[in-house]
């Protein structure tokens, strides 16, 4: 070895993407999608990957330029040059809400996982509130991700 070369591996610098998959790691998330591989019931991945503009909805109508998003409990993460990819899982808490929908005021496609999901750019990820009332209202106003619902009233 030639004296003054480092004998350590160099470590990727991590990107303020990383940062916020780490922490929702194992929670319930909606990221935006690019494209995404299903995952079959018995957790095989299928090989080729589906662009989401490709995807044909239940109700026979394509999302065209209407972003599409995918719910899911994030299993894991992986991060190329410039490309992200999420494993997700089926979402812990059961919704009914799937398809076209109106989400903060604006069409958009959701579905659910499980699938491994490139994430398009720019990125964006964020958790999904675990009871009906906060997810419903989530769907609905920008800042009801942390919405408290006070049912009681104190009287003097």
């Amino acid at each position: 070895m030639e004296p003054g070369l480092s004998t350590s591996v160099a470590q990727r610098p991590q990107w303020t993407i990383d940062l916020r998959l780490e922490r929702l790691l194992g929670q319930d998330v909606r990221v935006a999608a690019e494209s995404f591989f299903p995952i079959r019931w018995n957790g095989e991945v299928l090989p080729l990957a589906i662009a989401v503009r490709d995807l044909i909805l239940p109700d026979n109508t394509q999302p065209g330029q209407l972003p599409v998003f995918f719910e899911g409990r994030l299993r894991r993460f992986e991060r190329r040059i410039g490309v992200v990819f999420v494993t997700l899982e089926a979402p812990t808490a059961p919704r009914s809400t799937e398809g076209m929908v109106f989400l903060r005021g604006t069409a958009a496609v959701l579905l659910k996982g499980p699938a491994v999901v490139q994430l398009a750019v720019p990125f964006r990820v964020e958790r999904v509130p675990a009871d009906d009332a906060n997810y419903r209202e989530d769907l609905r106003f920008p800042t009801a991700q942390f919405w408290l619902p006070f049912t009681g009233r104190t009287s003097k």
